[in-house]
């Protein structure tokens, strides 16, 4: 996505009365099928494409399910193919139905195992970003041959759904003997599975570096109209070189979030490595802006009158989702 559409969708949005709805904005917008193939409805472009997407809603605090329900959930749908991707696809696109993406598996794992009924999925998922409200989730699961992932549609599954703190909707997923169709199973290999994993991770980035750009810039102009002693508080030294080091870490934010979304391209060994390289920098520059954001605001940083409270609360989910720091610098170590 150019520069040009980029700000055009970002154009709408702005214009867009409280409470409007958004998802059909980004319908209307027509990139919802961004990375589906023309077959399906689709512009057939790079998952990473759809980056801007984020790149545009984060900054603005607008909590709609894109990167899970379009460059996760629908781009595997859509490389698997078949009737499935032929039925669903299209529709996504148009705005029609939106899809969740469980990946996260509690500590009894999921388990899929086939017979004469078809497929039998046993354990269960927790934060499903969207699954409360989602026509279907995609369920990813281990198979006696490796990690499998199955469509299910939404009356199939029992779930406890909850709202996290960024304003997002999540659900924990009871998969108590839940049995579908041999054809549930996409064509899909693990490879695929893994790389959905890196592109969600390498999409959040992306939505963070756009966070953090948005608090320095936000955090400058309040620190320009707060006064303290007669005299607004960017002239002291001290919150001079506060800004500077928020500025620097942005920066970086911004440089490691570019390399992920390249790393996109890169051999499986080479995207993991560069990728949870880029996540272990995320988190560390998003705590650093979001917290002295947040101080710089002074009282006013934690309340709702304001976009920097909604902006670090997403910015301290991120730091979990799709790898934690920790999990993703023992990835980088191994390898």
């Amino acid at each position: 996505m150019d520069m040009e559409l980029k700000e055009a969708l970002g154009a709408r949005l702005d214009r867009m009365k409280p409470g409007g709805d958004g998802w059909q904005a980004l319908a209307d917008a027509g990139v919802l099928g961004l990375p589906f193939a023309e077959a399906h409805g689709g512009l057939g472009l790079a998952p990473r494409d759809g980056f801007a997407v984020l790149e545009v809603l984060g900054p603005r605090a607008i909590a709609l399910p894109y990167l899970e329900s379009t460059l996760l959930a629908g781009t595997l749908l859509d490389r698997a193919g078949g009737e499935a991707a032929t039925n669903w696809l299209p529709r996504i696109a148009a705005g029609k139905v939106t899809f969740a993406f469980a990946t996260l598996d509690d500590r009894d794992v999921a388990r899929a195992e086939i017979d004469a009924a078809g497929w039998r999925l046993s354990g269960g998922k927790l934060l499903a970003i969207g699954a409360a409200d989602a026509d279907a989730v995609i369920v990813t699961a281990t198979t006696t041959n490796g990690p499998a992932a199955f469509l299910l549609p939404r009356e199939a599954l029992a779930m406890k759904a909850y709202p996290t703190i960024d304003g997002r909707r999540a659900a924990d997923l009871l998969l108590d003997d839940v049995t579908v169709a041999s054809d549930a199973r996409l064509l899909v290999e693990a490879e695929d599975i893994a790389e959905m994993l890196d592109i969600g991770a390498a999409g959040v980035a992306a939505e963070a570096a756009a966070i953090m750009a948005r608090l320095v810039s936000d955090t400058s102009d309040y620190c320009r109209q707060r006064e303290q002693f007669g005299q607004a508080i960017s002239s002291f030294q001290a919150v001079q070189h506060r800004l500077v080091d928020m500025h620097i870490e942005a920066k970086r934010a911004a440089a490691a979030a570019s390399l992920a979304a390249d790393a996109l391209d890169l051999a499986p060994a080479a995207r993991a490595k560069a990728i949870s390289a880029a996540k272990v920098t995320i988190t560390d520059a998003g705590r650093f802006v979001g917290q002295n954001a947040v101080q710089l605001h002074g009282g006013m940083g934690m309340t709702e009158e304001l976009p920097v409270s909604a902006l670090f609360k997403r910015l301290t989910v991120i730091e979990s989702e799709y790898g934690t720091r920790d999990e993703h610098l023992a990835r980088y170590m191994g390898l």
